[in-house]
C-alpha cells in the first residue's frame, strides 16, 4: 500500500534503489546459525541497495541465548590488522559507520581509533553507534566499557541509539520519568551527539501494553526537535531486534533526507512487520529445545525490510 508521505513506497522502486556511494563498514558479532550482531544488520542493509563490508568481532556458532555456545573473538590487534589491510589499499572510503555490542574494553579503544582514522578520510561520514551495556537495569557486558563509551566513542558518534538504562549510565542520570529521560538526552547532546534515539525502557504507565521511544535532534544553530513515538508492545522477547534498528536507521534516514522523526516511524514499523511474521512462523514451527526464543525471521519478512507495513506516528515534544 502506497503512503502519502514521505519516499518512494512501491517494493519495486524500493528494490531499484541504487546507492553507488552509500558504502558502510560494519563492526558487530556474527553467529553462523541466526541473527544477531552483524546478521541481523548486513542483509537488510544490503537489500536496500547499500555496499556494506563487515568485520566479526566474535565468530559464535549461535547467540548467547541458547544454551550451548562455541565459537572465538577477534582481539583488538586483529581488528588493527584488518582495519590497516583495508587501509593500505585504498579501501576505507566509506559513508558510513556501524557499531553494536562489543565485549572486550581494548577492542573498544581500537574501534575509537578506527572511528577517528575515518573521520578523518571522509568528514562526512555517518557514524551510527548502539552502544551496548545492559538493559532492565543490569549490565550484560563488562562495566569497564562505560568510561571508554563516554570519553571517547559517544562524542565520535553522530547518531546513538541507547535504550533507557545505557542513557542513564552514559549521562549519569537516574531516569524515573520522560523527564528524567529529556534531560538524559541533553547531557548526551552536550558531548557532541546530533542525534539521539531512546529506542526502549522508557517508564510510563502503560508498561504492559505500550512501548515509547523518543527521538531528538540538535541542529547546528543549536536548536532540539524531539518526539515521542507510542507503539504497541508485542509478547515475547527476541535477540537481534536492536541490531535490525540500527541498520534500518542508516536505511531510512538517507531515504528521508536525514529527518530522524520521519525515519524512526519506518524502522518501528518495519521492526514491528518482522516480529509479527516471527511471532506466526513460531506458532508452527517452535524454536528448538536449546533456546526457547524463536529467531527473528528476515527472509520471510525481507518485504518489510524494504518497506513496512504502516509508519508508526509520533507526536512533536514542545
Amino acid at each position: 500500500s502506497a503512503m502519502s508521505d514521505g519516499p518512494s513506497s512501491s517494493l519495486e522502486a524500493s528494490i531499484k534503489r541504487e546507492r553507488p556511494e552509500k558504502r558502510v563498514f560494519s563492526i558487530q558479532s556474527h553467529v553462523v546459525h541466526g541473527y544477531a550482531g552483524n546478521k541481523a544488520a548486513v542483509f537488510p542493509l544490503q537489500i536496500n541497495g547499500f555496499h556494506v563490508d563487515f568485520v566479526n568481532s566474535v565468530h559464535f556458532s549461535n547467540h548467547t541465548a541458547y544454551s550451548t555456545l562455541r565459537g572465538e573473538k577477534l582481539d583488538s590487534d586483529q581488528l588493527g590488522a584488518i582495519y590497516e589491510g583495508l587501509s593500505l589499499n585504498g579501501l576505507t572510503k566509506y559513508s558510513h559507520l556501524l557499531t553494536g555490542y562489543c565485549g572486550n574494553p581494548g577492542f573498544l579503544r581500537r574501534i575509537g581509533d578506527i572511528v577517528k582514522d575515518l573521520k578523518e578520510k571522509n568528514p562526512n561520514l555517518l557514524y551510527v553507534c548502539d552502544p551496548v551495556l545492559g538493559d532492565h537495569g543490569k549490565y550484560y557486558t563488562p562495566p569497564e566499557l562505560l568510561p571508554i563509551y563516554k570519553e571517547v566513542i559517544v562524542p565520535l558518534a553522530d547518531v546513538l541509539t541507547p535504550n533507557c538504562f545505557e542513557l542513564g549510565e552514559l549521562s549519569g542520570i537516574k531516569i524515573e520519568n520522560e523527564e528524567d529521560c529529556l534531560t538524559a538526552v541533553d547531557a548526551i547532546h552536550k558531548l557532541g551527539v546530533s542525534r539521539i534515539v531512546v529506542t526502549s525502557g522508557i517508564p510510563c504507565k502503560e508498561e504492559e501494553t505500550q512501548l515509547i521511544a523518543l527521538t531528538s535532534t540538535k541542529e547546528k544553530d543549536g536548536s532540539i526537535t524531539r518526539n515521542r513515538f507510542v507503539f504497541a508492545k508485542r509478547s515475547g522477547i527476541f535477540v537481534g531486534t536492536g541490531d535490525l534498528f540500527a541498520s534500518l536507521l542508516i536505511v531510512w534516514l538517507e531515504e528521508c533526507g536525514g529527518d530522524l522523526a520521519a525515519a524512526v516511524g519506518r524502522v518501528i514499523g518495519a521492526l514491528q512487520d518482522v516480529i509479527d511474521v516471527t511471532i506466526n512462523i513460531a506458532k508452527v514451527h517452535p524454536p528448538p529445545p536449546s533456546c526457547e526464543l524463536p529467531e527473528l525471521r528476515f527472509i520471510e519478512a525481507r518485504r518489510f525490510l524494504l518497506q513496512p507495513s504502516n509508519v508508526v506516528k509520533s507526536q512533536q515534544l514542545q
